[in-house]
């Protein structure tokens, strides 16, 4: 029984991070409070079969003043992740059957970073993959307060060519650190440094 308890503890630490990670998938998710009740990512859509326009889209509310500012017009579907600090969240915009990008938000700073441009411009080596591909990035959760896990996956078009699977960690300061790469596409990502 001590045992168990001992697993179930390292277990629980070991998922911490995942843990405090807030997501939803929009446009058919709940509203979405920040840990910080400071703000709320919110998806009005209109899907019955009566409807004549169907509104996809993503709006940012200033819980204090109830101001809604649109963040974005979504084409298929996106998920959120805020930080456990709540001041800030990630974004997967799932754009099309070929490609995927991910944004970071300072939404009390009104402010937008596109995470695969600046994954690019710190390791300029790794825009190949963008090439004749379909190209995907997610983040996956927070690691902490300051930092998340993407994984950029996807497969090249040509015939015989393989898959692909890279992974980084990602800090809000702007380091970029890569953890692994594999020659399959949706290989798992993992924490460790190569």
């Amino acid at each position: 029984m001590k045992r168990w308890a001992i697993l179930v503890f390292l277990l629980s630490a070991a998922m911490q991070g995942h843990s405090q990670t807030r997501l939803a998938n929009f446009p058919f998710a709940k509203p979405s409070i920040s840990p910080d009740g400071r703000f709320t990512l919110e998806s009005r859509s209109c899907v019955d079969h009566d409807c004549k326009d169907i509104d996809r889209k993503l709006w940012l509310v200033n819980n204090a003043t109830n101001d809604r500012k649109l963040l974005l017009e979504i084409e298929r579907n996106v998920r959120i992740g805020w930080a456990p600090t709540g001041n800030t969240f990630f974004l997967n915009d799932n754009l099309g059957s070929n490609i995927a990008e991910i944004y970071l938000y300072f939404p009390a700073e009104d402010r937008r970073v596109d995470i695969g441009e600046s994954i690019d411009q710190k390791i300029p080596s790794d825009r190949h993959f963008e090439n004749g591909s379909h190209h995907y990035f997610n983040a996956l959760y927070w690691i902490n307060g300051t930092s998340f896990l993407v994984k950029r996956f996807g497969h090249f078009d040509t015939e015989g060519a393989q898959g692909f699977t890279v992974c980084y960690r990602v800090n809000l300061s702007g380091e970029v650190k890569r953890l692994s790469q594999s020659g399959y596409e949706g290989s798992p990502c993992e924490l460790r440094s190569k």
